[in-house]
């Protein structure tokens, strides 16, 4: 699901959103634990991860099967010669390097951006393991991104391009899984202690 700018600077910069999304999803829930009530967090932030990681599977799902027969019609276009070759080149023989380079800079420079202000903000966040490899999974995926649109032969950048798009789709499909694992217990503790309040007996009056 490519829209925008992203759409026009190929498949790989759009696929990006998906584990960029999680990313963003990830940061918004550790900014909502600094300003909310810690009950009141306790009890939603799971069930919210949950909703939200089962729709991004649904969506990493879609985007990644999309751009895997898009990926097996490419190839088939490129190697049936002349008149396929002479169709692919014709569709995606010619790539956006530019504006995919001018994304890639822009969105990279929006994480650091980000990231210097979340450790400035609390720096105790960077204890957190999940929240670095997820950041560090984002961009070494967007840097092997931009080093296939400037390394490969200009007619082939597309196919590359649409290749690590699955790739990403990939490992945004399994970090969601991960974060609806993970999001089972927070609902079971959240579940477990609404049960023991609701059980619990009403304070003796005065």
């Amino acid at each position: 699901m490519e829209s925008g700018s992203a759409a026009a600077a190929g498949a790989g910069v759009g696929s990006l959103a998906l584990l960029d999304g999680l990313l963003l999803f990830t940061l918004l829930l550790l900014g909502a634990s600094l300003v909310m009530p810690l009950r009141i967090y306790g009890r939603i932030q799971g069930l919210i991860t949950l909703i939200v990681c089962l729709l991004w599977l649904l969506l990493c799902v879609l985007v990644t099967l999309q751009a895997v027969v898009k990926l097996f019609l490419m190839m088939g276009l490129f190697v049936a010669a002349p008149f396929g070759t002479l169709a692919y080149l014709a569709l995606w023989g010619s790539f956006p390097t530019g504006r995919a380079a001018v994304v890639l800079g822009l969105v990279l420079l929006l994480k650091i951006a980000a990231g210097v202000l979340l450790i400035l903000a609390q720096p105790r966040f960077l204890r957190i393991k999940g929240l670095v490899i997820l950041t560090a999974l984002s961009v070494l995926l967007q840097l092997v991104l931009g080093f296939i649109h400037g390394f490969l032969p200009g007619p082939v950048v597309s196919i590359g391009d649409q290749f690590w798009a699955i790739v990403i789709g990939v490992v945004a499909l399994m970090w969601a899984l991960v974060m609806l694992i993970g999001a089972i217990p927070a609902i079971v503790n959240a579940v477990r202690v609404g049960a023991a309040l609701t059980d619990s007996p009403p304070p003796a009056a005065l």
